[in-house]
Formats: structure tokens, C-alpha cells, sequence
């Protein structure tokens, strides 16, 4: 089973990015950025806020961002040779879980993840209250796998093994 791993110094930076207000999108989004450590691991790199002015005002959404968004987390994973995800929160409690708009737009979002670094996995990454899932794509895969086990390391330790969330 594939794990994720991160401090809890970003962790608690991506919440609190997500979480602040926008001017009139419903919900914020950002890019976590991911290497692999073995097979198992995929670990935490960094995170990239998605800037307010790269917001698309569209009430059919919680929020869209036009095509600048998407080449910020392009550009930082062609250079630094990393996987991306595209985050955003649920504001609720319990295991998150993507909805159908998150999933149409999966592809798109995929597709031009690849063309930036195609030799890493890239996916999505999707927060609530108090957990987290990943669903990411390996390379030359067209099938996805979803993360529901994770580490996020420091003060205090959190962890969930074996599909059971803390």
C-alpha cells in the first residue's frame, strides 16, 4: 500500500491556505508537490497557493482557475522533477470524498500534469476537517490508486495504517 507522507509544519500550511477566504470563488486550491522515497512512499515536497487573480469567477463550481494556475505547478514540477497534486478542502469532518465535478476535471488536470513530468506519479489530493485522501496516477498507468494511509510527522505524530483514520 502506497503511504504519504509530510510535516506537520506544511500540513498545517496547507490547511490554513485553503481555508482563508477568496473574493468569490467558494472554496480555494493549491499544488502539493511529491517525490517518491521507495516504493511505498510518496513524500511531501512542498506547496504552491494558487495566486487570487488566476481565479475564474464561475458559480458552477466551487472554484476554477484559468490556464496561468496550471502552469504554475507545471513549471516548479518540470524543473524540480516532481509529481503534483491539486488540492483543495472539503469543509466537512470524516474521509473526504472527491465529487463530481472534481472528477470530470481529474483528466484535464492529469494530462497536462504529465506533459510537464512525465516520469512522476501526479494526482489529487483532497483534505476535510480532520483527513485526507490522495488518488494518484502513476507513470505509463491509466488507472489510479487511492491513498488512505499517511504520516504527517512532528508534534504531535499522526498516522493512519491499514484504511483506519485517526
Amino acid at each position: 500500500m502506497i503511504q504519504l507522507r509530510m510535516t506537520q509544519y506544511l500540513f498545517q500550511g496547507i490547511k490554513n491556505d485553503l481555508s482563508r477566504p477568496h473574493k468569490y470563488a467558494y472554496e480555494r486550491m493549491g499544488y502539493v508537490f511529491i517525490k517518491p522515497s521507495g516504493k511505498s512512499v510518496l513524500v511531501v515536497t512542498g506547496y504552491e497557493p494558487i495566486p487570487d487573480e488566476f481565479y475564474i469567477k464561475d458559480r458552477t463550481v466551487g472554484a476554477r482557475i484559468d490556464h496561468r494556475g496550471i502552469a504554475l505547478a507545471m513549471k516548479r514540477a518540470d524543473e524540480n522533477k516532481e509529481g503534483i497534486l491539486h488540492t483543495h478542502i472539503h469543509d466537512k469532518t470524516g474521509i473526504p470524498r472527491f465529487s463530481t465535478v472534481d472528477e470530470t476535471d481529474h483528466l484535464n488536470f492529469l494530462r497536462s500534469f504529465r506533459n510537464a513530468e512525465p516520469n512522476m506519479p501526479h494526482g489529487f489530493l483532497l483534505l476535510s476537517n480532520d483527513k485526507l485522501m490522495a488518488r494518484v496516477w502513476y507513470p505509463q498507468s491509466e488507472s489510479f490508486q487511492n491513498i488512505f494511509r499517511y504520516t504527517i510527522v512532528g508534534m504531535p505524530l499522526a498516522f493512519n495504517w491499514i484504511g483506519a483514520f485517526l
